[in-house]
């Protein structure tokens, strides 16, 4: 079979297919990475900007169709250069840092700070602990400059010296007693009259009448109380006779098992200083018995006892009345009370 000449093909080149269009498009409507520039190994005049007809012409194209040439370095030159006088660094210090250097660096000087707040703090208290220490110190010993001067009594909440109005001595109880007083309730001559305690601040004295059937003893105490430590309240004067007279009227009613005394019946006392009271008590020894009245009473930091006994029978003495005694206790109270003012 015979063959014919084939038949002349077409010098153009073959069209692209409708998908390499697709994606040459795609390639060029997006924009290039730009990349360092690259340098032929023979090219002696690698500086210089090459003339439109020696490379592509065809650069990226950016939105619109425009296309994204690359930037002449004398340009990128004044950018550095303007950069460089705006933040007075060299050019291309934020490029040459990692993206995440500036948060690291803040955080590293918030961090910086919150230690510096936490040391001025610790330094403040500690100077705080040493000053109140330091004060503590001076005020035990007594250094400060406003302790030097003296304060009123109250503002330690302790008396430790006599106050207006306190006694601080007592007559002397063998006068202060009337003449007139003991002719009516020791009737008769007194046989004995002994003094136990004569001192500016304690006073005691007793009146004996020994003649049948009479048989009548009177005692009388009286005592001004210095403050003390000891005392309740304030530790004045005061209280301490207050705690005195305390004493004395639960010892008359419960008196110690060791004196065998009878428990006192306990009375009221009308007239007398501050505080006051009667007891009544009777006493029976070897087949005798013999009641006792005492009168207590106060005067601010003074207190005075005044005991007045009469044999009631036994040994060919009596009877006393219980009211005569009374009687006696007190108004010999009113007298040694009368004479401390």
């Amino acid at each position: 079979m015979a063959q014919g000449v084939p038949p002349r093909r077409s010098a153009r080149l073959p069209e692209r297919s409708r998908r390499e269009q697709s994606d040459e498009q795609r390639r060029r409507g997006r924009p290039e990475r730009p990349g360092p520039p690259r340098l032929e190994a023979f090219d002696d005049h690698g500086d210089e900007d090459l003339p439109p007809w020696a490379g592509l012409g065809i650069y990226p194209t950016g939105p619109g169709g425009q296309e994204r040439r690359p930037r002449r370095a004398d340009a990128g030159d004044g950018r550095a250069d303007s950069g460089l006088a705006g933040r007075g660094g060299p050019p291309g210090a934020d490029q040459a840092s990692p993206a995440g250097e500036p948060a690291r660096s803040r955080r590293s000087r918030r961090a910086a700070a919150t230690r510096a707040r936490k040391s001025r703090r610790r330094l403040i208290m500690a100077g705080v602990v040493v000053v109140v220490g330091a004060l503590a110190v001076l005020a035990i010993l007594g250094k400060l400059p406003f302790q030097g001067r003296s304060a009123p009594p109250q503002s330690s909440g302790l008396v430790t010296t006599y106050q207006p109005g306190e006694f601080r001595s007592v007559p002397n109880t063998c006068d202060a007693v009337s003449t007139a007083t003991l002719s009516q309730y020791l009737p008769g001559k007194v046989s004995k009259v002994s003094q136990a305690l004569g001192t500016l601040t304690q006073s005691q004295c007793t009146w004996t009448l020994d003649a049948r059937p009479d048989f009548r003893v009177l005692t009388v105490t009286s005592q001004a109380y210095a403050p003390s430590l000891l005392a309740s309240g304030d530790g004045s004067a005061t209280f301490s006779a207050i705690d005195a007279y305390g004493q004395e009227l639960q010892t008359l009613q419960n008196p110690p098992k060791k004196t065998k005394a009878p428990k006192a019946q306990i009375g009221g006392a009308v007239g007398l200083g501050s505080d006051a009271f009667t007891a009544f008590q009777v006493f029976h020894v070897a087949g005798n018995t013999t009641d006792e009245v005492t009168a207590v009473a106060r005067d601010r930091n003074v207190l005075i006892i005044v005991a007045m006994q009469g044999q009631e029978h036994g040994g060919g003495f009596g009877p006393v009345p219980a009211a005569t005694l009374r009687a006696a206790a007190l108004a010999v109270a009113h007298e040694v009370l009368a004479g401390l003012h």
